[in-house]
């Protein structure tokens, strides 16, 4: 079976009674790792618990596969850390992404924006 590419969320929670300026370097440290996937967004939460979100695309099993594992290891940034990963329906890439987010924007808010798809084929 063929590896079906998807943007993935990825949520999560530093442990208790980490700093802000430490769960926002942490999670900056923990998405510069190319091994999983192509980061798209992320975004730090404001108040407690502290931690944050990414949006990952994710186009082979080793990059999902070290999405999840990675951060099990001993030396991993988010080490402690308690996360959720959430494959995302209509966001299969990183156009599809923000195509998604002018949609919503258009379609919820009346709010225009100027991005176009461009065809891949």
């Amino acid at each position: 079976m063929s590896f079906k590419s998807r943007c993935y969320l990825v949520y999560g929670f530093a442990p208790a009674g980490t700093r802000a300026i430490e769960a926002n370097a942490s999670l900056n440290n923990w998405i510069s790792n190319k091994k999983l996937g192509k980061i798209i967004y992320h975004e730090h939460f404001a108040t407690k618990p502290l931690g944050g979100f990414a949006v990952f695309e994710v186009n082979e099993q080793r990059e999902l596969d070290a999405l999840r594992s990675e951060p099990l290891s001993e030396d991993s940034h988010l080490k402690g850390w308690t996360l959720s990963y959430h494959p995302l329906t209509h966001s299969t890439n990183t156009d599809k992404f923000i195509y998604q987010t002018q949609y919503t924007l258009s379609s919820y808010r009346d709010v225009k924006m100027d991005y176009q798809l461009e065809s891949k084929e």
